[in-house]
């Protein structure tokens, strides 16, 4: 008997672009007998079975005999479309009364199995489909029970999963009572669906937002004969869930060439076999042939619009010049004394950098307040800047070329009563290699002059908000108008405050060239040299220490296992030859300088009686 049926009863995945519309399916059921009656009735008849010696004989046509020996009792075939409505017997009953405070599906079926009335009753008898949000729907993901034991309870894990995977009625609180009240057929209205009050625990399990997905049901009534309507033989047959983004689940899967699937109704024992097979129109060939063409129209259309909207050429530089892109942000300030900071930032373009009229070189951020982070005060501003800059390299020589362009800050702190203090200038300059960088601007404010002054300003600065402040900010760096070979900036006194991380992202254009040669790529790749060289140097030194201190412990280590292999009685011996040894050194030492200070003392002795006796 095993082999008269599929085992496998597993689901399956497909996708699909049609419309869930124009899926269809066939069930088709069919109620059969028990084995021995199959094989008697397969048997082929004896002349004892013809005679009666056994009793009275089996007779059964041949037509109601399926391929495996087995009678076919009752048999019924129903064909559906997605989300297609047939009422059980007990939806039947049920809806034939005008339903008094349900729902707008509620009075929908009431009026659906009325114009049934009208043309001649239910053509299913025992098939029946379950919709969306049916009132006698089993609830989703509900609780089965592993073993026969009467104290089974659901564990913590179980029912977590199940309320994150979707948002249903039987995740909130009170599912248990939905639960149990869709068991009864008692329906689902008095029950508060929505929660006003979620608790904690809800919030939990509920906070995940999957894919919406629908669900349909096809169930059988496997009653005997004369009960339909009993819910304790209702049966699913398929579970069919499709979501948004195509993708339709059919659990299990479409039976093909495989065996009918096997199901057993409750007390009667009865075996009931079924098979589920798709009759979803299919597209011919031609048809095929049709959408393959739409489709490749569609692609083309719209990798033209695309094109235009990029456009046909891509945008160039001219020889000898090199354009230079940044997209950045500043990030954050932090470490500076008071509250309510802004920064304002503008781009510093040395010789033979130009840009476009239209772009703003100077900005703004807005004022943040400061949080403690990790004990360090700390503004965010998330201020984002651009500049498409462009370098003319065609008269310059390598070393003229060493300037690039520079973005200084200065932060600015205020407050209600509209003091307004300097907190730190700073710069950085801009990456030389295109990529990801992240920079940060050390910063410092001058204090003024030593002495009286110095106190003055910085009471001035607590109560009033003045500050000394520069008049050219790029003082910081080189100035802008400095044409010296040598900077001196001794004298001026400052203040180190806080810092401000930026993060740019640069993009470097440039014309290849055949003819000259490429002054500021030979710039870039002579500093990239020299910064490896010196990293080189600096490997190479700390390996020579780090050589070195290896071989003094592993001299040290040697000769403590030599000290550790010598016998006491020698160490000991030693030990007090060399104390020995010492002691007679220092004592030598000693009668040396005593000498020493005796020979100078009657040397001065014999000067001092000479200059009496003059």
């Amino acid at each position: 008997m095993d082999k008269s049926y599929e085992v496998d009863t597993g689901g399956a995945t497909y996708r699909s672009g049609d419309p869930i519309k124009n899926f269809r399916l066939s069930i088709n059921l069919q109620r059969v007998s028990p084995a021995i009656l199959g094989f008697l009735s397969s048997r082929p008849a004896t002349a004892g079975d013809a005679a009666g010696d056994s009793g009275t004989a089996v007779s059964v046509s041949s037509t109601s005999i399926n391929e495996f020996g087995q009678t076919i009792l009752e048999t019924e075939n129903l064909d559906c479309s997605w989300q297609q409505k047939f009422f059980s017997a007990r939806e039947y009953e049920f809806y034939s009364n005008s339903p008094v405070g349900g729902t707008v599906q509620d009075y929908k079926y009431h009026n659906d199995v009325q114009k049934l009335k009208k043309s001649g009753g239910r053509r299913n008898t025992r098939i029946f489909t379950y919709g969306e949000n049916d009132t006698f729907s089993p609830p989703i993901d509900e609780f089965e029970l592993m073993t026969t034991s009467l104290k089974e309870v659901p564990t913590n894990l179980s029912l977590n999963v199940s309320g994150l995977r979707r948002r249903k009625p039987a995740a909130a609180p009170g599912g248990n009572a939905l639960s149990s009240q869709l068991k009864k057929g008692q329906g689902a209205r008095g029950l508060k669906i929505v929660v006003k009050t979620p608790s904690d625990e809800f919030r939990q399990n509920n906070h995940v937002i999957t894919t919406p997905t629908h669900r349909m049901l096809i169930m059988a009534d496997l009653s005997p004969e004369g009960q339909l309507g009993n819910p304790a033989y209702e049966k699913t047959l398929c579970e069919i869930e499709y979501d948004e983004n195509g993708v339709l689940s059919i659990n299990p899967d479409f039976t093909r060439s495989k065996l009918p699937y096997r199901v057993e109704s409750g007390l009667s024992r009865d075996i009931w076999l079924y098979k589920i097979d798709s009759t979803s129109t299919t597209m011919s060939r031609m048809e095929i042939q049709k959408e393959a063409r739409m489709l490749k129209q569609l692609y083309i259309k719209h990798q033209k619009y695309l094109s235009d909207l990029v456009g046909s050429e891509f945008e160039q530089v001219q020889t000898g010049v090199l354009r230079l892109v940044v997209n950045g942000e500043i990030i954050k300030a932090q470490s500076f004394e008071y509250d309510d900071l802004h920064i304002e930032y503008f781009l510093d373009l040395p010789r033979n950098w130009s840009c476009s009229a239209y772009d703003m070189l100077s900005g703004c951020t807005h004022t943040c307040r400061t949080k403690l982070e990790e004990n360090i005060e700390t503004a965010y501003y998330s201020h984002p800047f651009s500049y498409d800059t462009y370098l003319s390299y065609a008269k310059e020589d390598l070393d003229s070329s060493n300037e690039w362009p520079k973005i200084f800050l200065q932060v600015i702190s205020s407050d209600t009563w509209g003091r307004r203090r300097t907190e730190g200038y700073g710069y950085v300059a801009l990456p030389s290699t295109p990529g990801l960088h992240i920079l940060k601007a050390h910063c410092w404010r001058p204090t003024g002059n030593a002495g009286q002054e110095s106190v003055t300003n910085e009471l001035r600065r607590f109560f009033i908000g003045s500050s000394p402040e520069l008049e050219d900010a790029t003082y910081i760096a080189v100035p802008s108008n400095f044409e010296g070979k040598i900077l001196n900036k001794y004298g001026v006194r400052t203040e180190s405050t806080g810092s401000v991380t930026i993060r740019i992202n640069c993009i470097v254009q440039q014309q290849p060239e055949t003819k000259k040669p490429d002054a500021v790529g030979d710039h870039i790749r002579k500093r990239k040299q020299q910064t490896a060289i010196q990293l080189a140097k600096g490997k190479a030194a700390n390996e020579a220490i780090h050589g070195v201190m290896d071989a003094f412990l592993r001299a040290r280590k040697r000769m403590q296992t030599a000290r550790e292999s010598v016998p006491e009685h020698i160490r000991k011996t030693a030990e007090d030859r060399s104390r020995n040894n010492m002691a007679g050194d220092k004592a030598q030492h000693l009668s040396s300088v005593l000498s020493g200070d005796k020979v100078w003392r009657n040397q001065d002795e014999d000067d001092l009686n000479h200059e009496t006796s003059a």
